[in-house]
């Protein structure tokens, strides 16, 4: 045995064979897929029945929306102390609103990961 097999977690292997076609619409499915590699999509696939895929684009766009808010607070805040025109009280509660607004982002981006793992 050697070294590398006695540090694994799956010891045991499974041989399968596909013929072209097949092999190529699984290749699809992999790139589709969360998984990097046949090796992972065949096991949650195997042991599951199913392979949950999550689109993330809305939440990572709302994400990016977010950002963009803040940078326009952080300019408003800039020409605020400059000008004198905004109170500074205003523009940290603001900021406290942006910041509850990420953590909510961030929340709902940690549970989709979470229920994705659990499959």
């Amino acid at each position: 045995m050697s070294k590398e097999e006695v540090y694994r977690n799956r010891k045991i292997q499974r041989l399968v064979r596909f013929s072209k076609e097949e092999n190529d619409y699984l290749k699809d499915k992999i790139e589709r897929s969360p998984f990097n590699n046949f090796q992972n999509y065949a096991r949650i696939l195997l042991l599951t029945g199913e392979v949950k895929m999550v689109d993330y684009s809305e939440l990572q766009r709302l994400n990016g929306e977010v950002n963009r808010i803040g940078n326009n607070i952080n300019q408003i805040a800039k020409l605020a102390h400059q000008f004198k025109e905004i109170s500074g009280e205003d523009i940290n509660d603001l900021s406290q609103q942006l910041s509850e607004i990420q953590a909510m982002i961030s929340e709902r981006f940690k549970e989709e990961l979470k229920q994705e793992r659990l499959i």
